[in-house]
């Protein structure tokens, strides 16, 4: 099983955008990310950020429309 989460720029991104974390260090997100998610999650979460961030939530221009987690999300609240 694993014991941590990959923090890379898509979850370090999404994580902020949603609010799971409002740091900036990959250590410290992983940190907070740990603290919120399920151990038997840590597996697939990074894929879904990378996903996430891929396709939908990009960095530039993010397609806040087909966004299934908008509400949770600050960008979308402060800019769209």
């Amino acid at each position: 099983m694993l014991s941590g989460i990959a923090v890379d720029t898509h979850c370090k991104r999404i994580s902020n955008r949603i609010g799971l974390s409002k740091e900036k260090d990959p250590s410290k997100i992983e940190q907070d990310l740990l603290k919120q998610i399920d151990k038997s999650d840590y597996k697939d979460v990074n894929h879904l950020f990378i996903w996430h961030g891929r396709y939908t939530c990009k960095s530039q221009n993010p397609l806040c429309e087909k966004c299934t987690i908008k509400h949770m999300c600050s960008h979308y609240k402060n800019n769209v």
